[in-house]
């Protein structure tokens, strides 16, 4: 009797698979092949952009250009900006009056894009005379300079002084060009280089770095807070021009 079940079970199965066509399992693999399909990669590509170090000056504001009108004459400058003194050595004074006071002096042409402002002061005792270390002072602000703290809202300070002798024993063939020369022990490290065709001493320490050159007479001292790239303070010293009123292009 079990034989005869399976008999008519395995007939019945085999009925209904004719009823479907000559070939009723030919779409089986179809369908799967529509089920698992291969996985879709896609790719993107990225282009490198670099971001410039530094920027040209031309756009920075200058903070005291509209104090005074400038003499050619550089005893006269002097004694007008002497004239607003309000206690302080370090007396407020325009591009105009520094570049006329301080023949020959220079200021860079290029600064990190964040610098926005300049202040500018010369240095003058109370003999009247322009002071020696040092003769001017620059502030180059992210923001409206005095808003903010100076910590916070001032990237770089670059001071002039006049020192005729030192930039005089530098170009002797035996010449200390050593780390000794500025090293002052509150230094971390200090480095060497040749940067803009100068000799360029670069000290650091925990407040920020330090880079002093030399240019005809004039010593300059550039310091960079800690927000202000190594290497933009290297192309922002490489950029040195002569200061006038058109001169930060």
């Amino acid at each position: 009797m079990r034989l005869i079940k399976s008999g008519i079970l395995l007939l019945v199965l085999a009925l209904a698979l004719a009823g479907c066509g000559n070939e009723p399992l030919e779409t089986l693999g179809k369908r799967s092949s529509k089920w698992v399909n291969e996985p879709t990669i896609v790719t993107t590509t990225t282009i490198p952009v670099t971001v410039p170090l530094v920027a040209p000056a031309d756009d920075l504001i200058w903070f005291n250009d509209e104090i005074g009108t400038a003499s050619p004459d550089p005893e006269s400058v002097v004694a007008l900006v002497f004239a607003r003194r309000e206690g302080d050595r370090f007396i407020q004074a325009s591009r105009a009056e520094i570049a006329t006071a301080l023949p020959g002096i220079g200021f860079p042409s290029r600064f990190p894009p964040l610098a926005e402002y300049v202040t500018s002061q010369l240095v003058i005792e109370n003999s009247g005379e322009i002071a020696d270390d040092p003769s001017a002072a620059f502030g180059i602000w992210t923001a409206e300079p005095y808003t903010r703290s100076r910590s916070v809202g001032q990237m770089i300070v670059l001071r002039v002084s006049r020192d005729i002798q030192t930039a005089a024993e530098i170009l002797l063939p035996d010449a200390d060009l050593s780390c000794s020369r500025f090293s002052d022990g509150t230094s971390d490290t200090c480095d060497v280089e040749e940067i803009g065709g100068r000799t360029t001493w670069i000290l650091r320490n925990s407040t920020g770095t330090t880079l002093i050159f030399f240019d005809e007479s004039y010593r300059y001292e550039m310091f960079g807070r800690p927000f202000a790239p190594a290497e933009a303070l290297r192309q922002t010293v490489a950029s040195m021009a002569p200061l006038g009123v058109e001169s930060t292009g």
